[in-house]
């Protein structure tokens, strides 16, 4: 009994195995019938001309394309390859293994156009204003303006330049802002444009006159009286003239200078011989611009040319004394352009020239300058400024560039002072005061050379295309008739008027007022004879209105 019922226990075991074997048997063909199955993947099957993708498969493989000149296979590996698209269409790339094949449709297509980016660009009417002056920027897309309702202003220092949401600058204190406008819809499209502020002055300008001294001035003759008047330019804005004496009024001299007329009448009573005039004024600072030499461009136009011309003391500007100096000053220095030659001019006065303060020294005696400078008899190594400036326009009219003096005074200490600029075409005036540099760099009556230091060569270049915002121009002609005309005069008033040609004498300059007692000039720069006072209210340049 119990041999029979091993023998089945046998029988069940092989059994069980022969199960087994055959089960293990079944697995392994199903293993190898899923390693032979051939799978290709692609990331895309979509490119452009000129990009890649891969394809990878999950064995060994041969890879081909179907069209060659469509796509082209490159960095061929076992198991992957990068397709190319060389030009749009349809192309197969086909994966082989044995004799199993798997084919990837991949399909390329031309290249869009990218839409070009937005750009805009920003334009200012104004680089550079004063205080309380405006300008307006505008934004430009490929030659249209953009509205302003598509963009958005704003600065970089409100404190120095505010901008209003229409594009309106508006001048705060001294300094440079940037200005960008941004578009409202992409923040990305934007641009910018730098706005300086220089400083500036503003207030009311007050020239009080008094003739009535009966004892100078008694009555029974007519008394005249020319009071300059300003004029406005691109520096300094006049407004607002006024003049309380009866009559008076408004006329231009030769030169196109303006100045207030009034006369009192041989029966007029001395006490009235009083009278106010009031202007206001706005001044702002000049400076120089970084890239003025390049800036040089064109010739001079017919306006400029006017201040080309020989004065009655310029001295000859073709031969002589002030054509030979001004040749030899611009060769030694190689200056071939109109920048380089006034510069020359310009640095050889500051280097070689005296300055002294002496007020009998006015008359703008050009040749006697330079006969001093070369110790020649006649001449006096020494100027004022206005017989500094006076050699600087003549030297520069020689050399057949533009060049004048323009006469005033600093209303903040109201003490008289002359200017001298020349022109540049392209760019327009330029201001230039070797008067004053040689004044504030060598002191008066200094040597005729000195050492060049660091502190010397600043302020020469202070006073070289840069002017200060406290000083105001009230005229700039040379040989002057007034209107009316004034009276013809002996020599002895020589030091302030030329002599007499067609039966009129000429004034020299018109800077100080100007004033007769019946038919004889009164010496405008002695106040015992001739009493005026000016005064000077000054304001917030951002109240003025300007």
């Amino acid at each position: 009994m119990l041999h029979s019922k091993s023998k089945s226990t046998r029988l069940i075991s092989f059994a069980i195995a022969v199960v087994f074997v055959f089960v293990s048997i079944l697995a392994s063909t199903e293993s190898v019938s899923a390693a032979t199955k051939l799978k290709v993947t692609a990331a895309k099957k979509t490119i452009y001309v000129g990009q890649t993708v891969k394809l990878k498969a999950n064995r060994t493989v041969k890879w081909s394309v179907s069209k060659k000149k469509i796509a082209k296979l490159t960095k061929k590996k076992k198991k992957s390859v990068t397709v190319k698209g060389l030009k749009p269409g349809t192309v197969y790339v086909k994966a082989k293994a044995g004799k199993k094949i798997k084919k990837i449709k991949i399909t390329v297509k031309a290249k869009t156009k990218a839409a070009p980016k937005k750009t805009i660009s920003i334009v200012s009417s104004s680089g550079i204003i004063g205080i309380g002056e405006t300008c307006s920027v505008t934004t430009v897309e490929s030659g249209s303006s953009v509205s302003m309702d598509d963009v958005i202003f704003s600065s970089s220092d409100a404190s120095v330049a505010d901008v209003y949401y229409t594009g309106l600058v508006t001048g705060i204190s001294p300094g440079t802002a940037t200005i960008t406008a941004t578009y409202k819809n992409d923040k990305s499209v934007k641009a910018s444009v730098d706005i300086t502020v220089v400083a500036t002055k503003a207030g009311t300008l007050t020239l009080k006159v008094d003739l009535s001294d009966e004892t100078r001035y008694p009555a029974g003759e007519a008394v005249r009286v020319w009071l300059p008047v300003p004029q406005s330019d691109e520096q300094q804005s006049i407004t607002s003239v006024k003049c309380d004496a009866p009559g008076a009024r408004l006329t231009e001299d030769s030169a196109g200078g303006k100045q207030m007329y009034i006369e009192w009448g041989a029966d007029a009573k001395p006490e009235d011989r009083v009278a106010t005039l009031s202007y206001h004024l706005y001044r702002k600072a000049v400076i120089r611009d970084k890239n003025i030499e390049s800036m040089e461009k064109g010739s001079v136009d017919s306006e400029a040319a006017k201040y080309l011309g020989e004065s009655y003391w310029s001295g000859s500007l073709t031969s002589g004394i002030v054509k030979d100096t001004a040749d030899e000053i611009v060769d030694a220095a190689g200056a071939q352009t109109f920048y380089q030659k006034a510069f020359a001019i310009y640095d050889w006065m500051c280097n070689n020239l005296v300055r002294t303060d002496d007020k009998t020294v006015i008359f703008g005696d050009v040749e006697s300058i330079l006969k001093g400078y070369r110790g020649e008899d006649g001449g006096r190594n020494a100027g004022s400024c206005m017989d500094m400036n006076s050699v600087f326009v003549a030297l520069c009219r020689a050399e057949g560039i533009p060049a004048r003096t323009k006469y005033g005074f600093r209303f903040t200490t109201l003490g008289p002072n002359c200017r001298a600029e020349f022109y540049l075409p392209g760019y327009g005036w330029v201001p230039a005061d070797p008067a004053l540099a040689i004044k504030q760099g060598r002191g008066l009556d200094s040597p005729a050379k000195l050492d060049h230091d660091v502190t010397w060569e600043k302020i020469k270049d202070k006073y070289w295309g840069n002017a200060e915002e406290n000083w105001i121009c009230v005229n700039m002609g040379r040989d002057i008739v007034l209107d009316p005309p004034q009276s013809i005069v002996t020599d002895e008033y020589l030091e302030v008027l030329n002599p007499a040609e067609d039966g009129i004498s000429t004034i020299n300059l018109f800077m100080f007022p100007y004033g007769e007692y019946g038919d004889q000039y009164i010496p405008c720069q002695n106040s015992k004879n001739f009493k005026y006072e000016y005064s000077f209210e000054e304001e917030n340049p951002l109240d003025c209105g300007c």
